[in-house]
């Protein structure tokens, strides 16, 4: 039973981890792709090498990594709920993507861990150590950021707009396009580094690698046997983001919001730099689902024509809303299942 246990977890890791790519594929290259900086191919490319570099980065840096909502104990309870967390978190991206919605990966790994550590806590288990800490070093980033990446590229739009009126037009979208290549790598550079550090050290501290290593911390940890995590994870990535496409994407710079260049360089600029300051100042999860649809709106609806759907912004927002707690249900569910069958 333990050895079909580690499976299934190496099974759900690898499930939430491709589809996290794929999410983020449409997060990364909708606005060029929409503003034609990139064809759809070169930008699916350069998303899925650049994430793919992330996570290698990711295992160069994991030591400078502090996350406290990621605490967890040993033993089996550990193991089983990581298989339900993850398995959690796959199969609500699943949905959300065939919804066309984009949604927060970050969002539903935290709803699901806090079900699981309730569910744990309930049934006798030890409590989880990161439940005390969840809504202040999670869930307050998750929520305050995506406002206040609006504003920032909604007040962004003034000064570029005033200096876009002194130059050709021709030369506004060229450089705007070539910042939109360069955001865009950018942007899945930091996403690669974010999640590589999320789940190599998920991997660590659910046990997966017990068999293998009876290391506690990556100091401990044979080198050989976490690169060949690092590149396993980048593989994996990178080809949920081969796969990604264009689903997700046409959401918001189609249909939610329709941006030209310039705009879409102030959007795709914002959000890479609000994913390196969450990233290397503050340490704390954001979603590049969040920060991409913010800044994208709060771009495009700085303009004088009517650009924005308001009917597809409420569907979003209710997408984000219901996540959280739909993710924490759904772990629940699937331990009071699965308790039936690991004991």
């Amino acid at each position: 039973m333990p050895t079909l246990l580690y499976l299934l977890c190496v099974a759900a890791f690898c499930a939430a981890i491709f589809v996290t790519g794929v999410h983020n594929a449409s997060n990364a290259i909708a606005v060029p792709v929409r503003t034609r900086a990139m064809t759809p191919v070169a930008a699916l490319v350069v998303s899925a090498l650049f994430n793919g570099a992330g996570v290698i980065l990711a295992y160069m840096l994991i030591k400078e990594y502090e996350a406290s909502w990621l605490v967890v104990p040993g033993g089996t309870p550990t193991l089983l709920g990581i298989v339900c967390a993850l398995t959690t978190t796959a199969a609500w991206g699943t949905i959300t993507w065939a919804m066309r919605m984009p949604s927060s990966a970050t969002h539903a790994l935290i709803g699901a861990l806090a079900g699981v550590a309730w569910y744990a806590h309930t049934d006798g288990f030890e409590n989880y150590g990161f439940v005390h800490t969840i809504f202040t070093t999670a869930l307050a980033p998750l929520l305050l950021l995506p406002p206040l990446t609006f504003l920032l590229s909604w007040v962004l739009v003034f000064p570029f707009y005033r200096l876009a009126l002194r130059t050709a037009p021709h030369r506004v979208n060229s450089t705007s396009r070539e910042v939109l290549a360069v955001s865009t790598a950018g942007i899945s550079l930091l996403h690669g580094l974010q999640v590589g550090q999320r789940y190599l050290l998920l991997l660590l501290l659910s046990g997966v690698l017990a068999p293998f290593t009876s290391a506690v911390s990556f100091d401990k940890a044979s080198a050989t046997l976490m690169i060949v995590c690092a590149v396993l994870v980048a593989a994996i990535l990178a080809a949920g983001t081969l796969t990604g496409g264009w689903r997700i994407g046409y959401t918001f710079t189609h249909r939610m919001v329709r941006l030209d260049p310039l705009r879409g360089a102030i959007a795709q600029g914002t959000t890479a730099a609000v994913l390196a300051a969450g990233q290397f100042v503050l340490q704390l999860p954001f979603s590049s689902s969040h920060l991409a649809v913010a800044s994208a709106l709060g771009a495009g609806v700085n303009q004088r024509h009517a650009s924005v759907s308001a009917r597809v912004v409420r569907q979003i927002l209710l997408t984000w809303v219901i996540t959280f707690p739909a993710c924490f249900l759904l772990a629940v569910a699937l331990m009071s299942v699965t308790g039936l069958f690991f004991e």
